[in-house]
């Protein structure tokens, strides 16, 4: 009869779990946390172009995750919205989502973990990594004078990974003696759109920047259908812009005052972009939206603090499951370096212009002639977000 009865709860234990794991949706955390880093890092930044990849500083800290224990890995897990499960469903779920979001060859991703070249890792954590994550992992000189030559090798593979597009996304002072480990991840995005802006329509235009300045840019102009939302809470216009892979999309969110790109920044805290853009309706859109190419870097220990991940990076830090050693060791620094570029580039679509006047007369404008929030779509989830404050264009 105890054994039944013990049977019993174990199935009602394993039928509750895959209850709990059924119902989750990994978008809705991917996206919440998307809104959590880009105000951490965005709020400090109001009057610099800011781009980072929520998504994959997210399944670079799966992978970490899988290497935690105790403290650092709970933290790791709420913290940076990981979701359910053990380190084997959160390894697969996040090695699943990557292995899809690199199949376009126009997002590039580099992962990796390098630690001293006095420690080991353990065979099981360098597999994971290696297999699901596609991540390098390998053991280096970190004492000074032969940092310098390690942070450059460093940078050579992430810039080889990327296309040339991150470079430098390591100092050489981040490594020395005391130095036990540092994650580096590098992506960038650049793709051609299902509908082309006209090249011979690009002309310099007027853009207010952060500081007040006017500057005059180089301007894309095109119009198409688009879906479009005029979005209260946010107090801003959206459009979103298809990319020809139609997994992927840019959604542009243009405040509706010039000076209101921190008000939108708070609006996002909390929620969920996409939920709060809600149902968008295909409408004629005329866009006017500068060229640009952003690319932005920083270290994560500040961002991730105020998101309650503290002890990966000092002596409390419990990363037992990567190295192999008697004592835990840590991470001491989270180097994340992003690029996303915006051109005319795509499938040519013809207007229509015996009707140009009446097309006008019944279209939408969205001129980003003032700082914008933008964030590529991949599927159900935010791939990057970030926003254009300054004049640093193409």
């Amino acid at each position: 009869m105890a054994v039944i009865v013990s049977c019993l709860l174990l199935f009602l234990v394993s039928l509750s779990h895959a209850k709990t794991n059924a119902g989750f949706d990994p978008s809705i955390d991917r996206n919440l946390l998307a809104a959590d880093l880009y105000n951490a890092v965005g709020a400090d930044h109001l009057n610099e172009n800011v781009v980072i990849s929520p998504a994959s500083i997210q399944s670079s800290m799966a992978l970490a995750f899988v290497g935690a224990k105790g403290q650092t890995a709970s933290e790791l897990q709420q913290g940076l919205r990981l979701g359910p499960g053990d380190v084997d469903q959160v390894s697969q779920r996040f090695g699943s989502y990557q292995q899809s979001l690199t199949r376009d060859n126009n997002l590039r991703l580099a992962n990796n973990i390098y630690i001293n070249e006095n420690l080991e890792f353990k065979g099981s954590f360098r597999d994971v990594a290696q297999r699901q994550f596609d991540s390098n992992i390998d053991k280096l000189d970190f004492h000074p004078p032969y940092n310098k030559r390690t942070a450059d090798g460093i940078n050579r593979a992430i810039a080889t990974k990327t296309n040339g597009k991150i470079t430098d996304i390591l100092a050489a002072e981040l490594l020395n003696d005391r130095t036990e480990g540092v994650i580096v991840n590098g992506v960038s995005f650049a793709a051609p759109w299902q509908k082309a802006f006209k090249l011979d329509k690009t002309e310099k235009r007027s853009f207010r920047t952060g500081n007040g300045q006017s500057v005059r840019v180089d301007t894309m102009w095109t119009l198409q259908n688009f879906n479009y939302a005029e979005v209260r809470t946010l107090d801003a216009k959206v459009v979103e812009l298809p990319y020809q892979n139609a997994d992927f999309s840019m959604l542009l969110l243009l405040p509706n005052r010039k000076d209101g790109l921190r008000s939108l920044q708070q609006s996002l805290v909390g929620k969920n972009l996409l939920a709060e853009i809600g149902e968008m309706s295909q409408q004629k859109v005329e866009v006017l939206l500068p060229k640009f190419s952003v690319t932005f870097g920083l270290g994560l220990e500040k961002p991730f603090k105020q998101l309650g991940v503290h002890t990966m990076f000092s002596r409390d830090g419990d990363f037992s499951n990567m190295y192999r050693m008697f004592v835990s060791h840590f991470i001491n620094a989270v180097e994340h370096k992003a690029n996303v570029e915006v051109s005319e580039a795509g499938v040519e679509q013809p207007l229509e212009s015996g009707v140009l006047k009446g097309l006008f007369s019944r279209s939408k404008k969205f001129e980003a002639d003032h700082p914008f929030v933008f964030a590529v779509k991949y599927r159900d989830s935010i791939a990057f977000i970030g926003h254009i404050a300054n004049y640093a264009y193409v």
